[in-house]
């Protein structure tokens, strides 16, 4: 045996390993943080009308600020090869005064693609800039829902969209329970598609007599474990429930995004920034 042979420097290999975990761990949450999906999502319903068979929203939540290449031209880019019928803003875009314009440059690329409507988020109330957002939006062209409905028509048939306000707006708020009540009796029979910023509604309001409900507020969880889904809801409570995806109420869909952006006390890990690309589809 050759005793002069040179022994492997065990340090220099534990600190090459070190490396290359460590770079692979910073590669992942910066993919997780900064590579937008698109989520293609069906929602079949036996009493859509019609006529919005094939109907395609794209719902964006949670942006809170965040940019996508310059002017959020990568994310305008992925929506418009979406070809959505409609674009659904449901809240959490603004925290602080920087990024309101982030916000506003969006909404304008976004309103020259599909008519675009937005509901307000905790954050946007919490930040005392929520007043501002929404008549700087309507400035742009934006429908800001505040406990309002619009009646949508489609080759001879109508759906009913109502929004409703982030619950920490104003102390004598109308439930959701109430605006849905005055939009359906004004406009009795439509199939209704209910737009929220939170995703609690399962929980809080089984009932609820619509079809749709599209939410965010969930950030999927902030990290996505694999086949166990969510590890933190936005008020730090471990695997929470409706965190992503698809659930069904008593007589209802709803739909929870991830959402874009990231949350102040911890980076999305497993959770890529989501564009949910939404079609309604009719089934016998």
């Amino acid at each position: 045996m050759n005793e002069n042979r040179r022994k492997p420097n065990t340090l220099k290999i534990t600190l090459v390993l070190v490396l290359v975990v460590t770079l692979a761990v910073i590669g992942l949450f910066y993919d997780s943080g900064h590579r937008i999906v698109t989520n293609e999502v069906t929602i079949e319903s036996e009493t859509l009308p019609a006529s919005f068979d094939g109907f395609r929203i794209v719902e964006l939540t949670d942006l809170h600020g965040a940019e996508f290449g310059e002017n959020n031209t990568k994310l305008v880019e992925k929506i418009r090869s979406c070809n959505p019928d409609l674009i659904a803003l449901t809240g959490d875009f603004v925290e602080n005064a920087e990024q309101m314009q982030v916000t506003l440059t969006l909404a304008r690329s976004l309103t020259s693609i599909a008519p675009v409507c937005y509901v307000t988020g905790n954050h946007e109330w919490a930040s005392g800039l929520a007043e501002e957002l929404m008549a700087s939006l309507e400035a742009e062209g934006v429908r800001c829902m505040r406990n309002q409905y619009d009646v949508l028509e489609r080759n001879g048939d109508s759906l009913l969209m109502i929004g409703v306000e982030d619950p920490n707006s104003y102390a004598d708020l109308a439930t959701p329970d109430q605006v849905i009540e005055d939009a359906q009796t004004a406009n009795p029979g439509l199939w209704t598609l209910l737009l929220a910023h939170r995703n609690y509604w399962v929980e809080e309001y089984p009932t609820l007599p619509v079809d749709l409900i599209l939410c965010g507020h969930s950030h999927g969880g902030v990290v996505r474990l694999p086949f166990i889904g969510g590890l933190m809801s936005e008020d730090r409570t471990l695997f929470p429930d409706y965190d992503a995806g698809i659930y069904d109420g008593e007589r209802f869909q709803m739909f929870v995004s991830v959402g874009l952006g990231q949350t102040r006390y911890f980076p999305r890990l497993l959770n890529n920034p989501e564009i949910a690309c939404i079609t309604l589809k009719t089934v016998d």
